[in-house]
């Protein structure tokens, strides 16, 4: 076998020209296909060039193909090196050529046949010559209408005797008409309406011998083009023509615009009739050159495949059996080192390449799964400490996708992130004001890189969130970062890799602190308000004491009617400050076993309830045994029927209705108590049918001072939760809202944690 040759110079040369003539060959088979598919009158005008041109081509691309398969067999009787591999290359490209080719060669050309004389059926023709039919007969029917109008109206004006130009205006506006005109016989106009041509129809007056035909007729009706203008945009116009009944010398003319939509279908329609009759005429040829086309198409897979055969086995040579059973190895794992062929040519170079890239191969395996070992064990400790962790925690790339969602998260804004995962900020239901708030924070702390003493990575903000399910929104404290690639330092932008977001619910953080300020204020108002009270009710006694006698009969009921209003008001003052200076100093819950069902029992006594007497009515289901202050818990009873009370007071049908209950505790309700496990909790329920709480003021609903009544301090419910808050128990409130939106009364529940 003789020595392999790399191909020469002159042979590259050549191999690039037949290249290049490819490129030629398939840029001539798309100009054609573009041409045939969109200008059929080219092909009958110059079909038998292009099919000239076509039987040319092919008949190159065969000698081409030939010389080659030639020039093949005369390298394999030389017995050069690597002939073998490429005569086998070149029969499989030439068979995976060729073959598939020929396949859909004539897959083709049958789909082609079919397909152009289906372009042409009969069906097709009926369809189109049905649809003029369709839009001269509704054309008919509108000049009928108008015709019809026009009799009319030329009826009416005959029967006045004398035509004006208002009456005219008055009749067109209720036939629908656009313009009318009155003519004579001779065609002088006698009346028109309107006098301006709003509807650019034109004020053609009609011509003798269309007044003619009309008076012989008995009333003419036609079609008109308008034109191709800007302001018609090729409309269609209805012209009717009436002679008057007993007048022969006076016409009525009527127009009016074919509507829009009719119009644009005609035209639509007679365009395609058209066309489809110009592709008619053309089938043949088009018939001729789409198979053509594909024949030529065919002799190019096949010259391709050859070139391909050629180009791949001058690069394939012996390196390639060398090599097979070590690739087979490594593709089967065994990445030891093979032997190598101890020489100094390129294919000596090449097996001690291949062993270097097994050993590489071998090292970087082993590393990789160092590596991906340590980061399952690093991706578990990371995933097992946010699990764990109380705070709601988000992870986003640096495109504000979330890839990390915690359980606290979850538990915080009361919604799962598992299926919103990979998705934007901006999209994730629910969260549109905290996206918001965390994207403005992000760009203005990338704003503050030019500040040396600020830190642009960091930031903490506190916002509301109103989450899904809940009444009140949730005070949230946000803190976020910047996760970078590399350490500080400049373009940080572009070393940003995501984003971390840290948040706590702190709402029972805010409403404690209000609660001591409020506790605060009320000391304050109680040393402050009371000390100048007594003095004031006493100076009032004194001064109706002493001036009673001395003033006569009204000046005298006046000093009393003024002193007894300074008396009550300074005694409202001082009931006032003792509910402040109660709620300041509420004591310390002396706790102990109790049932609650007997002190709602015991107070629902005082109110009536059972009797038949009060609208309170109660479901009372046995209880265990708790914990709690009674002399609190009754206030809190107390104070909640009261105001149940006052919140139907106006309601025609008044209803209240307490209710107390074992209920067992979901875990995020267990994990809210302090005490310990709390497998159990009684849960106590106050509802009315009253108007229920405003919106405004339902998430401040147990501040102190917030009241919608007319009267009181708005310490109730302060109370109330302040007492709830000592219990360590956890208290709700909510409206009662029907399927239409309208509020149905409300509820508050009490849940009181059973520690075991």
């Amino acid at each position: 076998m003789k020595k392999f040759h790399l191909p020469t110079r002159p042979k590259l040369l050549v191999l690039g020209a037949l290249l290049a003539m490819v490129a030629l060959c398939a840029l001539l088979l798309l100009a054609l296909l573009a041409v045939a598919a969109a200008n059929t009158e080219f092909f009958d005008r110059y079909y038998s060039w292009l099919y000239a041109a076509n039987a040319a081509v092919a008949l190159i691309l065969t000698l081409i193909v030939g010389g080659l398969a030639a020039a093949l067999i005369v390298r394999l009787r030389q017995g050069r090196f690597g002939t073998r591999l490429l005569a086998k290359l070149a029969v499989f490209f030439t068979l995976v050529g060729v073959l598939p080719g020929s396949l859909i060669y004539l897959i083709s050309l049958q789909f082609v046949a079919r397909s152009i004389e289906s372009w042409f059926d009969v069906n097709i023709e009926a369809a189109l010559e049905s649809g003029l039919e369709l839009g001269r007969a509704a054309l008919d029917a509108e000049l009928a209408e108008l015709r019809r109008e026009g009799v009319r109206i030329a009826a009416r004006l005959s029967a006045l005797g004398r035509i004006h130009s208002a009456a005219l205006e008055r009749l067109r506006a209720r036939s629908g008409a656009q313009q009318a005109m009155v003519v004579s016989q001779t065609g002088r106009v006698l009346a028109r309406a309107p006098a301006l041509d709003a509807d650019h129809l034109g004020q053609e007056i009609p011509t003798r011998a269309m007044l003619q035909i009309s008076a012989r007729a008995g009333g003419d009706a036609i079609v008109e083009d308008m034109g191709k203008n800007a302001r018609t945009q090729n409309a269609l116009r209805l012209r009717v023509l009436i002679p008057f009944p007993a007048h022969g010398e006076k016409f009525l003319q009527l127009m009016r615009t074919v509507p829009a939509p009719l119009a644009r279908n005609m035209q639509e329609a007679q365009r395609a009739w058209r066309d489809y009759q110009i592709k008619k005429l053309g089938r043949t040829g088009l018939r001729k050159m789409y198979i053509g086309t594909l024949t030529l198409a065919l002799f190019f897979a096949s010259f391709l495949a050859m070139i391909l055969a050629l180009v791949l086995g001058n690069q394939l040579t012996r390196p390639l059996f060398l090599l097979a059973q070590g690739t087979r190895e490594v593709a089967r794992g065994d990445y030891t080192p093979k032997r190598e062929i101890r020489s100094k040519d390129e294919l000596g170079f090449l097996t001690q390449s291949f062993n270097a890239m097994t050993r590489q191969l071998s090292d970087a395996r082993a590393a990789v799964e160092r590596n991906r070992n340590a980061l399952e064990q690093a991706k578990a400790y990371l995933e097992s400490v946010l699990a764990n962790l109380s705070a709601g925690v988000f992870v986003f790339d640096r495109q504000f996708r979330l890839n990390i969602a915690n359980a606290g998260a979850q538990r915080i804004l009361r919604q799962s992130f598992q299926p919103q995962l990979s998705r934007l900020l901006d999209e994730i239901t629910g969260l549109n004001a905290f996206g918001a708030l965390v994207r403005k924070a992000f760009a203005e702390r990338a704003a503050a890189d030019a500040d040396a003493f600020a830190d642009p990575d960091h930031w903490q903000h506190q916002l509301e969130v109103r989450v899904a399910g809940e009444t009140e929104p949730l005070t949230l404290l946000v803190r976020g970062a910047r996760l970078l690639r590399a350490p500080s330092g400049a373009a940080r932008h572009s070393l940003t890799s995501g984003y971390v977001v840290v948040f706590d619910d702190i709402s029972d953080v805010i409403s404690a602190q209000r609660s001591i300020a409020w506790g605060e204020v009320a000391r304050r108002l109680a040393h402050e308000i009371k000390n100048p009270l007594t003095p004031i009710q006493l100076s009032a006694e004194r001064l109706q004491m002493k001036l009673m006698h001395k003033l006569d009969a009204n000046d005298a009921a006046m000093l009393k009617r003024c002193a007894t209003t300074i008396i009550r008001q300074v005694a409202a003052m001082k009931r006032m400050v003792d509910d402040f200076r109660e709620y300041a100093r509420m004591p310390t819950p002396a706790l102990q076993n109790l049932q609650l069902n007997d002190l709602v029992t015991e107070v629902l006594t005082l109110y009536g309830a059972g009797e038949g007497k009060s609208e309170i009515h109660f479901d009372l289901k046995p209880l265990p045994v708790m914990r709690g202050d009674p002399n609190q818990l009754r206030q809190v009873i107390h104070n909640l029927l009261q105001n149940a009370q006052d919140a139907v007071a106006q309601r025609p049908r008044k209803w209240v209705l307490i209710e107390t209950q074992t209920v067992r505790l979901e875990p995020s309700d267990a994990e809210t108590n302090q005490s310990g496990h709390v497998p159990q909790a009684v849960r106590l329920s106050i509802s009315d049918n009253g108007p229920g709480f405003p919106a405004h003021l339902l998430a401040r609903a147990f501040e102190p001072y917030v009241t919608s009544k007319s009267k009181g301090t708005g310490l109730g419910l302060a109370t109330v939760k302040k007492i709830v808050d000592e219990h360590g128990a956890r208290i709700e409130i909510r409206n009662d809202v029907r399927d239409d939106g309208t509020v149905s009364g409300a509820q508050i529940s009490i849940l009181f944690f059973l520690v075991s």
